[in-house]
C-alpha cells in the first residue's frame, strides 16, 4: 500500500534524495505502524517531535492504511 510522508522543518533533509517539497511517497506492508515510519526516517517517537496521521495527533502503534498521511515536525519548530 501507499502512504505519504510529509517532514517539516529541519526534517526535511532526511527525506530520500530527489524529493521535490517536504513530502515523499512510500510503499509499505500491510499492518506497518506509525512508529516503524517515524523510526524508518532516523526520528524518535518522543515529545521533542509532533507525529500527526491524516491531521490528528497519532500513536505509536497505529496501523497505516492505504493513502494515509504521516506528518513529522520537530516540537520546537516556530511559526
Amino acid at each position: 500500500m501507499q502512504i505519504s510522508v510529509k517532514l517539516l522543518a529541519t526534517y526535511r533533509k532526511k527525506l530520500p534524495a530527489g524529493t521535490k517539497g517536504s513530502t515523499c511517497f512510500l510503499e509499505v506492508p500491510a499492518h506497518f505502524a506509525v512508529r516503524q515510519i517515524v523510526e524508518q526516517f532516523e526520528l524518535t517517537y518522543d515529545s521533542s517531535n509532533v507525529i500527526l496521521l491524516n491531521g490528528q495527533v497519532a500513536e505509536p502503534d497505529q496501523i497505516l492504511k492505504n493513502d494515509d498521511v504521516v506528518c513529522v515536525f520537530p516540537a520546537f519548530a516556530g511559526g
